[in-house]
């Protein structure tokens, strides 16, 4: 994981409560990981939002307030657009921690790939869903708010 002044309890209070604005006037920083990409249970790529699954193994503890958020990504040094939804994905009945981004406007293989996320906004909290449907629809939704907030 790349820390930059999160140390302080007040920065890590602002995290743990998703509210990277505050965090981020605090440190003077962006919240940021690096992240190998590895493979998950590839549901997003049927749901038509493909994912990067971060092995988070080594950035515990995870500081960020479980939701979806609007970041961005380095990839072999283009940055990309994206969300992020970061908690135990209740809807598919998980429960691990897990971080996956969907990048906007990428194709391609990243597996293996090391991925470098500024997280910047917090959409909304993780919620569970009655359907797989209703999931997607939100999702959708995530996305417009996304790119409004990234513009």
């Amino acid at each position: 994981m790349i820390q930059q002044n999160f140390d302080s309890p007040d920065v890590l209070d602002a995290l743990a409560k998703g509210d990277l604005g505050r965090a981020r006037e605090l440190s003077g920083s962006v919240f940021v990981i690096s992240a190998t990409v590895v493979h998950g249970n590839h549901l997003g790529r049927t749901l038509g939002f493909p994912t990067a699954n971060l092995d988070l193994s080594d950035n515990h503890p995870f500081l960020l307030a479980h939701g979806v958020y609007a970041v961005t990504a380095v990839v072999n040094s283009v940055v990309y657009k994206g969300m992020a939804n970061a908690g135990i994905r209740p809807t598919i009945s998980g429960k691990a921690l897990s971080v996956e981004v969907n990048l906007f406007d990428f194709s391609g293989d990243l597996y293996g790939t090391t991925l470098v996320v500024s997280f910047l906004e917090r959409i909304r909290d993780e919620v569970k869903f009655e359907t797989l449907d209703l999931l997607v629809q939100q999702i959708h939704h995530d996305k417009q708010t996304a790119l409004k907030l990234l513009a």
